[in-house]
């Protein structure tokens, strides 16, 4: 008997440093030289490390964020919870007239016209002007004002690059948001060296103004960024796209897109045969009086929401429900708020500057994600929404082309994150033998090429795929 259990004993001495040696040997590799290197693979079954490497050191997270920005989104305002946007009126309504200006109340619903979730982006619109005509008002005296005060007059986070405002990844959610916040400039492009023609903007925006200076380059990559505020009307279009093509589009965020908003409404409301004496305008100063609500348009459900967010790793879709998590809790800026959320995450020793994970200051731990994705998995309220919400290793999502050639491909469910010499991939991994293992790996400053850190990335979830 004692032999027996003195055998087993060196079996599993001899395979846990043979795990180790990998686990090493790939920790030494060459692609990783000059880079900050976390890991933490924990096995949910045993509650308990299998490797670990600068498992407590904060490093940039880029939009594995989102991971925690959703979760927070589940605990505190649930699976079923819906933005709300009212329809209001100011001053008196007789004989179908209204005598002063007609609001739009915004808190924060980012689906207004959303593609990923209507074939017919302006069919909200038409909504409206139905409701509008049901609460008798045949024609307004005053304006469309659309009130963008909900979520503060903070324009966008305050660690968010310049070169990324004012492109379509980097549009703040605001109070009242629509079509995503995003707007396309269609490029003809000659041969290299020219300036680029643009030929058409969709959607029509009539305040927007670009100062174009992109040129035409042998390069095929899009390099064309657009400058200025997120309030700011007149843009700066600069940088390189690939010459010779005739409908080249870049997209770029929407500015201040409750006036935008707004505009969409009045056209509408003439186009349906209502006439507006005013204008169309946006505020974000809170409005006094308490205004008579008759209409309140509802998004879809958050699990809905945050699927998009994850698989799609939507900025504004993150922003716009850690907004919703941080107005719940009354929390001075989202540091506190997710700090409040989940008080056993170890997130007081982390920096949290936004809820997308666009801003380079953000700096989490391996082991911050490896307690939140604990945490997440052992609520069986939450966990079946959060865990759909998740891309799919090959299959969709941020993940869809990360290990399509490996083995584990349909078994790691997770979230990738990446900009500039940072990558990082998170999530659950269910193994051959069955076990439930999370990985987190998180690489930052990369010299080597990003597709290199991939494949590292693969090779190490596929060894704990197969001998876990």
């Amino acid at each position: 008997m004692k032999s027996f259990l003195l055998v087993a004993i060196l079996l599993l001495f001899s395979e846990a440093k043979t795990q180790s040696a990998f686990f090493n040997s790939w920790l030494n590799a060459k692609v990783f030289k000059n880079t900050n290197v976390g890991v933490m693979v924990y096995d949910l079954d045993k509650d308990s490390v299998l490797f670990s490497n600068n498992a407590e050191k904060n490093l940039i997270s880029a939009s594995t964020l989102k991971l925690v920005t959703t979760a927070a989104a589940l605990k505190e305002l649930g699976a079923e919870y819906r933005f709300k946007t009212e329809l209001a009126y100011a001053d008196s309504l007789q004989n179908g007239v209204l005598s002063g200006n007609l609001h739009i109340n915004g808190f924060g619903d980012p689906t207004l016209g959303s593609k990923f979730f209507f074939d017919d982006q302006k069919a909200f619109i038409q909504q409206w002007v139905d409701a509008i005509k049901k609460a008798g008002i045949s024609s307004i005296k005053g304006d469309i004002v659309a009130n963008d005060s909900y979520l503060g007059s903070s324009p966008a986070p305050y660690d968010w690059l310049w070169s990324d405002i004012s492109n379509y990844y980097g549009s703040p959610a605001r109070a009242l948001n629509v079509f995503d916040n995003q707007y396309s400039i269609s490029f003809s492009s000659k041969e290299a060296g020219t300036t680029a023609e643009i030929v058409n903007v969709s959607p029509t925006i009539p305040y927007l103004k670009l100062n174009n200076k992109v040129l035409a380059s042998e390069d095929q990559k899009d390099n064309a960024y657009i400058l200025g505020g997120p309030l700011e009307f007149n843009k700066e279009v600069e940088g390189t796209i690939p010459a010779n093509k005739s409908n080249f589009k870049v997209k770029g965020a929407i500015p201040d897109p409750a006036l935008f908003l707004a505009f969409l409404l009045y056209e509408e409301l003439k186009n349906s045969g209502i006439s507006v004496k005013g204008t169309y305008k946006s505020t974000r100063e809170k409005i006094k009086q308490n205004l008579p609500v008759f209409y309140t348009h509802y998004s879809p459900a958050l699990k809905e929401i945050i699927i998009v967010t994850n698989k799609q790793s939507n900025n504004l879709f993150a922003e716009a429900c850690g907004a919703a998590v941080k107005m719940k809790l009354g929390s001075v800026d989202y540091q506190e708020t997710i700090e409040s959320a989940f008080t056993n995450c170890s997130f007081d020793q982390s920096l949290i500057k936004d809820a997308s994970g666009l801003s380079p200051t953000n700096a989490l731990s391996p082991k911050n994600f490896v307690l939140l994705l604990k945490t997440m998995y052992s609520d069986s309220k939450f966990f079946p929404f959060y865990k759909e919400s998740l891309s799919v290793s090959g299959k969709d999502g941020t993940l869809k082309n990360f290990g399509s050639t490996q083995k584990f491909t349909g078994n790691f469910f997770g979230k990738s994150g990446s900009m500039t010499g940072i990558k990082s991939y998170a999530g659950y991994l269910k193994t051959t033998l069955g076990k439930n293992i999370i990985v987190v790996i998180m690489t930052n400053h990369f010299s080597s090429e990003s597709t290199t850190i991939k494949e590292k990335s693969e090779e190490l979830i596929n060894h704990i795929y197969l001998n876990y």
